[in-house]
């Protein structure tokens, strides 16, 4: 990367704390400058900005309508010609982009859009003009390799003008709490009592709760495995705009005490022990990052075979070889899936040990880092011409 000295700029709406490390890595690449335009944080946009190898600006967003906003530094900042490569949100309700995207290519500056690509609830005319949208643009940044292959093949991208760099999870702090749990073995046992947990039938959710993730889909299957597995155990872990009404689902069931509510959890070393004492990961809807999460404590996943209604890290999954899918919506079909881990501890096993091999190999933060290098290659051949 010492031939490419090129000021960058990403436009984000937020910097959640999962995309820190890749910002990070990021800025610290030889001859790269890296400025990263947001509306908020997770933490504080100062607190962003101290210590890290990337400026962090304050860029706000308004809102409209029907969740249409605009980031007004999109545009103004290319009449300063301050950046060499703009990636922006592939999103449709940023009406910023488009005028964004006509004024860098009137003036000569590249600029990508970086997105899933599709959406998880289809539209005609949505669709339509979000390709349009990435083909004004110089190119276009995508998660998964699927997609990408998707947009060249069967909606006439240009493959020289569409990058993929795979979304990531830094795994190292994942990592490192999975090695302090397990290298105390008596600790994580006294952990598992206290709450008790049987590691060979516990069945974890981690995310946001809410509608969209089908989490009463869960709840309800729990009914049906308990059945077969005495003393099995439910573990949510998050907050969210649906959680008193699942804790009333639970007890509606008669099942609120083989569910456990255990709130948002962001230490790592204080979720750890919770992810290595479960047995499975089951998210029924709209799975994510999460995926990953799990991945990296070794958990199996069950999940829907509506791919195109998941996330774009759904890619990760492989059917029997990391994981398991039902039929979507079909909550027999979902049961089934959950009990052929929990009967089977060779398939667990070995669907555990692929699982952790995937984020090692298949879906670290290297590799996504590599997929912003192609850009940036891509980026510096321009200029050469």
């Amino acid at each position: 990367m010492r031939d490419l000295p090129m000021r960058v700029a990403i436009f984000q709406p937020l910097i959640p704390s999962y995309r820190l490390p890749l910002y990070e890595r990021l800025g610290a690449l030889p001859g790269l400058e890296l400025t990263v335009y947001a509306g908020e944080s997770e933490g504080s946009l100062e607190a962003c900005h101290r210590g890290t190898s990337f400026r962090v600006v304050s860029a706000p967003l308004r809102y409209w309508a029907l969740g249409f906003r605009t980031q007004s530094a999109q545009v103004s900042l290319l009449t300063h010609r301050k950046f060499d490569l703009l990636i922006a949100p592939w999103d449709i309700h940023y009406l910023s982009v488009i005028p964004a995207v006509a004024v860098a290519r009137s003036i000569g500056i590249p600029i990508v859009l970086w997105g899933h690509g599709y959406s998880l609830r289809p539209h005609l005319l949505s669709d339509a003009a979000r390709n349009l949208w990435g083909k004004l643009a110089n190119g276009v940044l995508l998660y998964t390799g699927s997609v990408a292959n998707q947009l060249i093949e069967e909606c006439g991208f240009s493959r020289d003008r569409v990058f993929v760099a795979q979304n990531a999870l830094d795994q190292a702090p994942i990592q490192a709490a999975r090695r302090h749990w397990v290298n105390r073995p008596r600790e994580l046992d006294e952990f598992q009592r206290s709450h008790g947990l049987d590691p060979a039938k516990t069945i974890v959710f981690l995310s946001r709760l809410e509608v969209a993730n089908r989490i009463d889909l869960l709840l309800h299957a729990s009914v049906a495995l308990s059945r077969e597995h005495p003393g099995l155990k439910t573990v949510v872990i998050g907050d969210g705009s649906s959680r008193a009404e699942l804790e009333l689902l639970a007890r509606s069931l008669r099942i609120e005490d083989r569910v456990i509510f255990a709130g948002a959890i962001y230490e790592e070393s204080k979720l750890a022990p919770w992810m290595l004492s479960g047995t499975l990961f089951c998210y029924p809807a709209n799975i994510g990052l999460s995926l990953l999460h799990a991945f990296g404590y070794g958990l199996p996943a069950v999940t829907s075979d509506d791919r195109w209604a998941q996330n774009p890290e759904i890619e990760a999954l492989v059917p029997d070889g990391n994981g398991l899918e039902y039929r979507s919506g079909d909550l027999n079909d979902m049961v089934r899936q959950c009990a052929r881990i929990l009967s089977d501890s060779a398939l667990q096993q070995r669907l555990s040990a692929s699982a952790l091999q995937t984020v090692q190999d298949l879906y670290s933060m290297d590799q996504m880092v590599d997929g912003f290098k192609q850009l940036f290659r891509w980026r510096a051949a321009l200029s050469r011409r």
